[in-house]
């Protein structure tokens, strides 16, 4: 089974001859995963199209938690589709809610995203899930 190179990419190891930090199959889409949740388009410049348009919305208080939700899983299945070409049968659910959001000096209610693909690897039909969770507005993880 080939190895996946393991991100964030840690240079140091090249540069010294090293051999740089691999995953299995799994990890590498969850970790492709995350990053084209995280990542608002036009932030890669290698790629000015990965990434996630509904970032444009973050701030947006204006926007029903509905809406919002229909956005993300329009958003998730396009980029996936282009982008993580190793999952098939790409199920994208999503829940928006007002959470608790405790930082070291007080507590406040935040939008919450919460965010579970699920599919199949393409390569070998095995059953594949990845499950996320981010404060918006601004992104914060807990």
């Amino acid at each position: 089974m080939p190895d996946f190179l393991k991100l964030p990419l840690n240079f140091n190891k090249f540069f010294q001859q090293e051999r740089l930090s691999t995953c299995d199959i799994k990890n590498s889409i969850a970790r492709n995963l995350h990053l084209l949740i995280t990542t608002h388009t036009g932030e890669n410049k290698q790629n000015l199209q990965y990434g996630s348009l509904f970032w444009d919305n973050d701030y947006d208080i204006h926007l029903s938690n509905d809406r919002r939700k229909e956005i993300i899983i329009q958003v998730l299945n396009n980029q996936i589709e282009q982008f993580e070409k190793r999952l098939t049968n790409v199920l994208v659910e999503v829940n928006v809610k007002q959470s608790e959001y405790a930082t070291q000096t007080n507590r406040q209610l935040r939008r919450k995203i919460e965010i579970i693909i699920s599919g199949l690897i393409a390569r070998s039909k095995e059953p594949f899930r990845f499950q996320t969770g981010f404060f918006i507005g601004p992104l914060s993880f807990d």
